[in-house]
């Protein structure tokens, strides 16, 4: 899931889901769905509305707030793509029922869903600076940078500059 919502750089405008073939490309590449699968131009816009659904939810995870909007959109995706329970070996697992895009959207929706479910979803974030999703390894969760070297270290500089010049 992480890496469906970093298939965009915002900060250098670089879009790796730039046409329904990428898409394919995409998911083929992590076995989300068979090898010949085709999407078509509204699929890629619909698979666009679900990642930026979950990097709303990824920066709700930061602020500690609520995105409804985005909660909504995950919800039809999740029906959509016919998610079920599935039992392997005593583990549950989340699994989608339908085919082309609506299955790719029910399989990161139920990644999104078990990450919730045992507790590592709160970790996953969208940076502040740039809005790449990343995971908090903090101790205390406070994390609100993908890296303090770079995002952190360049927000901290224009709050100083920015001071500076106020004084």
């Amino acid at each position: 899931m992480q890496s469906f919502v970093n298939t965009v750089d915002l900060e250098h405008g670089r879009e790796w889901l730039g046409d329904p073939r990428e898409l394919a490309g995409w998911a083929v590449e992590r076995r989300l769905v068979p090898r010949g699968t085709r999407f078509t131009g509204a699929d890629l816009q619909r698979a666009i509305e679900v990642r930026e659904a979950f990097r709303a939810l990824l920066a709700a995870n930061r602020d500690r707030k609520r995105d409804a909007t985005a909660l909504g959109l995950l919800t039809r995706a999740a029906h959509a793509g016919k998610l079920t329970i599935r039992f392997d070996a005593g583990s549950p697992a989340l699994e989608s029922g339908a085919d082309g895009l609506d299955g790719l959207c029910g399989q990161l929706v139920g990644v999104a869903a078990t990450a919730m479910l045992d507790g590592s979803w709160e970790r996953l974030k969208a940076c502040r600076n740039c809005r790449w999703a990343f995971f908090d390894e903090s101790k205390n969760r406070s994390a609100r940078w993908c890296s303090m070297s770079l995002c952190g270290n360049r927000l901290k500089t224009r709050a100083y500059r920015s001071r500076k010049r106020s004084h």
